[in-house]
């Protein structure tokens, strides 16, 4: 029984975005400057075509992207084209779900969390030749994670609470460095850090973790109960917060600065976010009631 419990906890876990928003929409917008400003235009709805939870959107190098979408009552992951609009499915698994697919440098991979239908979650690698998963971590219930090269990955691993960790494939070690995180990790863009949201205070804040010297430093608290976040390639954090899209520059802004109000587009709910790495795209994932 307490076997039972646990795995049953782990699925839950893996899968609490589901549970907890399961009809949300990813657009994306133009994402301009203009005289120190920033407007959003021409918002496209990527996944009109797929009615519940879609979400995850994570840009690849060259301007497409992959994001997770219900199909026949699965997670799988589909990748779409800009500008053109056009998609296609890269897994339609019958035995689980797939979350998180994020590209892995230097490489025409890319690697996802599996969820099965056992309650089984681990992290794969999809291959770009032969189109087959392979394991990357045997033992480690990965719920979120950023590469920082084509060995290394910082994870959000599963636990209570859940855990920041530097995980090596080659190995296969994982070394814990910080508890009660949350699912937002990411790569500083120039540099040899990563950021995530730290939840042992309230309010919640983003903090940067140098690789190279090992130290932690605080970045700026969290909008109030947002925990959702990206960076832009010039250094720039956005977070939203209900329907406005806010902006945060580390030494250039003094606090967050709203960018937009997603209320003009009769959107709201914003939660993950995702930019290209031009800068000229915002993919936001928003409430699917609030598009319709």
């Amino acid at each position: 029984m307490k076997q039972l419990l646990t795995i049953l906890l782990l699925a839950w876990a893996a899968d609490a975005d589901v549970i907890a928003q399961p009809d949300t929409e990813i657009y994306v917008f133009d994402l301009r400057k203009r005289d120190g400003s920033i407007t959003l235009e021409n918002p496209y709805n990527v996944t009109y075509q797929n009615p519940g939870y879609d979400n995850q959107p994570h840009f690849l190098p060259d301007g497409s992207m992959y994001y997770v979408s219900t199909d026949n009552g699965q997670t799988d992951i589909a990748q779409v084209e800009f500008p053109e609009g056009s998609w296609a499915w890269l897994t339609r698994t019958t035995i689980g779900s797939e979350y998180s697919p994020t590209p892995i440098p230097g490489s025409q991979d890319f690697s996802y969390i599996r969820l099965d239908t056992n309650g089984m979650q681990r992290l794969y690698r999809h291959s770009y030749e032969s189109q087959k998963p392979e394991v990357l971590l045997e033992d480690v219930k990965v719920g979120y994670h950023c590469w920082l090269d084509d060995n290394t990955l910082a994870a959000f691993v599963l636990g209570e609470p859940p855990s920041l960790q530097l995980c090596y494939v080659k190995s296969q070690n994982c070394t814990p460095k910080r508890k009660n995180i949350g699912r937002s990790l990411h790569k500083i863009p120039d540099s040899k850090a990563i950021s995530f949201i730290h939840k042992d205070s309230t309010p919640w804040q983003i903090m940067s973790y140098d690789l190279s010297i090992g130290t932690f430093s605080p970045i700026i608290n969290t909008l109030p109960e947002s925990e959702d976040m990206c960076w832009g390639p010039d250094g720039t954090i956005f977070m939203g917060s209900g329907s406005v899209l806010y902006k945060y520059h580390p030494g250039k802004d003094k606090d967050w600065v709203a960018v937009s109000d997603l209320s003009e587009f009769d959107l709201s709910g914003i939660t993950r976010l995702a930019v290209s790495p031009d800068g000229g795209r915002i993919a936001i994932v928003v409430d699917q009631a609030s598009g319709d």
